[in-house]
């Protein structure tokens, strides 16, 4: 069976990594993929974020990285996936998602998603907090994974650096 999990991973958190790892373990391969989010404007660049997953999942040998254009139905089609997780931290999540599994039903019948409730430890995390605490030059190193904190380190270096 192959499986899908979309996000703009705008950056990548722990709380991410946690839901790949484990709907990894309930697929024989598993897609990631980098959205587009249409409606959100990207603080990093599409490569970073696909770099990030990629350094991230490293140690997932089911696990395949890859940028989403257009719809995720779509980019679940051409993968193959059937299954597409969501990850679920609270109420709101649970809404949206609602919503949004009625119409990748509505354009793909076949897509069933399968929603993963996160682990209490992360259901705070998000990528719009990091993105906040990033700009006031706060540590983040309890959000992100080490690969993306290595990148914000080395930004912050050279942003000092330029100053």
């Amino acid at each position: 069976m192959i499986g899908a999990f979309c996000g703009s991973f705008d950056p990548l958190t722990l709380g991410h990594v946690d839901i790949i790892e484990r709907a990894s373990r309930l697929v024989d391969t598993l897609y990631v993929f980098v959205a587009v989010n249409s409606e959100k404007r990207s603080m990093y660049s599409l490569e970073q974020r696909l770099a990030w997953l990629e350094a991230a999942c490293a140690g997932l040998p089911n696990v395949r990285c890859a940028v989403q254009n257009g719809l995720v139905v779509d980019a679940c089609r051409k993968a193959g996936a059937r299954v597409l997780f969501r990850g679920i931290r609270n109420g709101q999540d649970c809404a949206y998602e609602q919503n949004m599994a009625f119409m990748n039903g509505y354009l793909d019948p076949d897509m069933e998603t399968v929603c993963l409730f996160t682990k209490p430890e992360y259901d705070l995390y998000s990528s719009s907090n990091v993105r906040e605490l990033v700009k006031y030059h706060q540590d983040v190193a309890k959000f992100v994974p080490a690969c993306v904190l290595k990148t914000l380190l080395e930004q912050e270096e050279m942003d000092e650096n330029i100053n």
